[in-house]
């Protein structure tokens, strides 16, 4: 049986082509630099911090997004009014029919892409080599930066959220997000995660790490995460040499920048800097 982190971080990754944090509220910025584990990613330094230049390339708006696991999320309005603090409210009702069920909503999302990257693989390969680099860390290289967002994650059957929130505000196609202007949970049971943020979140991202590659295969193209399954030698960096070649003489492999995809990040486990190999 999946896991609530496993089924999140899948169901971004299959519907938006990006990375996505457990915890949701995971905030995230254009060159951190950090160790990615068990769906998660945790920041140890910045690109700035270790003296590594990048640089930025141009923002583009794309459309707002709206997900919710199919056939287990309900969002109902209640129209009846009354009176609150901060004028007439309205109550949303949010349900779940199975545990780790979804709604993700963010509207005025920006993609924040790291322009260059072919220079910041030379810079961190320079960087590498004079042990000032991992080939464990990895390094954020875009973002997907929203405007208000709701992002509610089921731990169990029957989980519900509910708010009172502004009259007249629920009747847009984003019908939580767009309703966090002035926002009261009143009650809430069953919820793994729950983010609602109407000054927007960071909740998407593209990763890269150094790989090895041994030297005289050809070099590795920053690929699509739809070629995951495709050439694993060459996107994990084998340590097995063709034509007898030793991948453990450093003299025979090269170091290349590649993209993480969802299944390296399921697939490793919780890493301490504490564990790490001697070769760096």
């Amino acid at each position: 049986m999946k896991s609530i982190p496993e089924r999140y971080t899948r169901e971004m990754h299959t519907r938006y082509g990006y990375l996505a944090c457990w915890l949701p509220s995971t905030p995230l910025a254009l060159g951190d630099v950090g160790l990615a584990s068990e769906h998660g990613f945790r920041k140890v330094s910045t690109l700035d911090e270790m003296g590594i230049a990048f640089t930025r390339g141009a923002k583009s708006k794309i459309v707002d997004l709206d997900y919710s696991s199919a056939d287990c999320v309900a969002v109902a309005a209640d129209n009846r009014l009354e009176v609150a603090p901060a004028g007439l409210a309205t109550h949303l009702t949010i349900t779940f029919d199975q545990g780790g069920a979804t709604l993700f909503q963010a509207s005025d999302c920006v993609q924040e892409p790291m322009g260059n990257l072919l220079a910041l693989q030379a810079a961190l390969r320079e960087h590498y080599r004079n042990g000032t680099w991992r080939r464990e860390y990895v390094v954020v290289t875009e973002v997907v930066r929203t405007g208000p967002t709701a992002i509610l994650v089921s731990e169990q059957q029957g989980a519900r959220i509910d708010l009172r929130v502004s009259a007249g505000v629920t009747g847009g196609p984003l019908a939580v997000a767009g309703a966090l202007g002035r926002y009261t949970v009143t009650s809430k049971s069953g919820i793994a995660a729950s983010v609602l943020a109407p000054e927007g979140a960071t909740p998407l991202f593209q990763a890269v790490q150094l790989r090895r590659r041994l030297v005289g295969q050809p070099e590795l193209v920053l690929r699509s995460d739809d070629d995951e399954d495709e050439d694993e030698m060459s996107n994990r960096g084998s340590d097995v040499a063709e034509g007898g070649a030793s991948a453990d003489d450093p003299s025979e492999w090269e170091l290349d920048l590649t993209r993480l995809t969802w299944s390296d990040v399921a697939s490793w486990q919780r890493f301490d800097l504490h564990d790490a190999r001697t070769d760096r």
